[in-house]
Parts: structure tokens; sequence; C-alpha cells
């Protein structure tokens, strides 16, 4: 309650303390990224040998602009500083959240923290070890089949790793998602259930707009997990659903 009673000009100056570390955190991440540059551009380069076969372990990119190396490292400081300051972020919004949360939403808010974040994780390591170095076997491949000479730039490569692996892994949060608004009495399983047709036409809309490419193939790519994560999110809020009923009949017992 006290927290609601403070000045709106208060509220504003919190947001602004909320969003100055924020940007510390996410600068700090690109201050790293850049300082490893070379080990993070192996580690992005490691799909495309594997798509080369074992004889291109570090596949080659072209720098056709003068200053695509500076792009680069750029691109992939701030990449880089988004994800390892993910957590961080994420902590510093939940305890700028943590007062206007009643004592049920408090427990659920660290549970919630932890899921996400190894969800967020799972969803990288699923696109980069699993969906990088098949889409670009993929593409070398249809290159080949119309006569084409494989030749991608740095700044087309890093820019499509780099969006895939933060699509997937913001992708991979939609259970986690789902299950929450179904805790919180927000959403229920039968209602999406009944929309099911309308949540298929969302999900590609979204895995269009994640989706570096427009291609079909990328596309599917990007639908068909975040189709099966669909699923697993209404078994979650199932669950969720059956959770709050067991403790809304426990608390009616007494």
């Amino acid at each position: 309650m006290k927290d609601m009673e403070k000045p709106f000009l208060d509220h504003l100056e919190d947001l602004r303390g909320l969003i100055l570390k924020c940007a510390a955190a996410i600068g700090v991440g690109a201050l790293l990224g850049v300082a490893g540059i070379g080990t993070v551009m192996e580690i992005l380069r490691w799909p495309l040998g594997q798509a080369q076969g074992e004889g291109s372990s570090t596949g080659t990119l072209l720098a056709l602009q003068v200053t695509d190396p500076m792009t680069v490292t750029l691109q992939i400081g701030l990449g880089a500083g988004i994800l390892l300051s993910l957590p961080i972020v994420l902590y510093f919004v939940g305890s700028y959240l943590m007062p206007a949360l009643d004592p049920r939403e408090r427990r659920m808010l660290l549970p919630a923290f932890l899921v996400g974040a190894f969800l967020f994780l799972l969803g990288v390591a699923f696109c980069y070890f699993l969906v990088l170095p098949r889409a670009l076997a993929f593409f070398q491949d249809f290159n080949r089949w119309l006569g084409l000479e494989t030749s991608w730039t740095m700044a087309s490569y890093t820019d499509f790793v780099l969006q895939m692996l933060m699509g997937f892994g913001l992708s991979f949060e939609l259970p986690l998602g789902m299950v929450l608004l179904a805790r919180l009495g927000i959403l229920s399983r039968a209602t999406v259930v009944e929309h099911r047709r309308h949540a298929v036409v969302v999900l590609l809309a979204l895995a269009a707009c994640v989706t570096p490419t427009s291609d079909p193939f990328n596309l599917g790519l990007m639908f068909v997990p975040l189709y099966g994560l669909f699923e697993l999110g209404l078994v979650g809020m199932g669950w969720a659903e059956r959770k709050a009923t067991l403790a809304n009949g426990s608390k009616s017992s007494y």
C-alpha cells in the first residue's frame, strides 16, 4: 500500500532508474561481447562449419564493404550484451514490479524467472545445435541446385544467426506465458482450445515476424517448434488450473 501512495513523479523516477540500470547491464554485456569478439565470432561460425562438412570447420565469410568488420563487431557486441545481461535485466524488472504484486503473485515471480531463463537458453541451444546447421545446409544445397556459388557476407550471416538465436529463445517462453496467464486467472485453457484455429494464425504471424527471412523453409523451422510449444502450453494451462482449483478448495474448507 505504501508504494501506491507514492506521488506520480516518484514512480516516473523509479521507472527512469530501471531503464538506466537495464541499459547499463546491456552496455556491460556489450563490452564483454566486443572484448571477446574473436571467440564470439568463432562460436557464431560453428553452425556454418557444420553445414559445410567436417573439412570446413570454419566457414568462409566475405567483407564487401569497408565498414563491415566494424558493423559486425557492434552488431555482435549488442547481441551478446542482450543475451548476457538478460537475467540481470529480468531481475531489475522483477524488483521494479514487486511492490505492485500481491503475495500470491510474488511467490510466483522467482519460479517464473528461473523457468523463463531456462526456456530461453533451451531455445537458443535448440536453434544453435539443431536448426542453424540444417538451415544453412539447406540454403547451400539449394544454391547448388540453382547452379549458384554460395558466398555470404559477414554482416548478412551474423544478422541471420543472431536473429534466429534471439527468435528461438523468445519463442520458447510461450508455454511459460500461457501457464502464468492461466495461473493468474486471466486466460482459461478452454478459451484457448476454443480459438485454436485463430491461435494457429497468430503463431504463423509470429513466426513470420521472428524469422529473419520470408522463405517458407525458415518459416516452417520456426512455426513447427512454436506450435509444439503451444500444445505444451495447453498442457501446462490445464495443470495450472487444476492447481488453482485445489488451492481455492483448500482455502474454502477453513
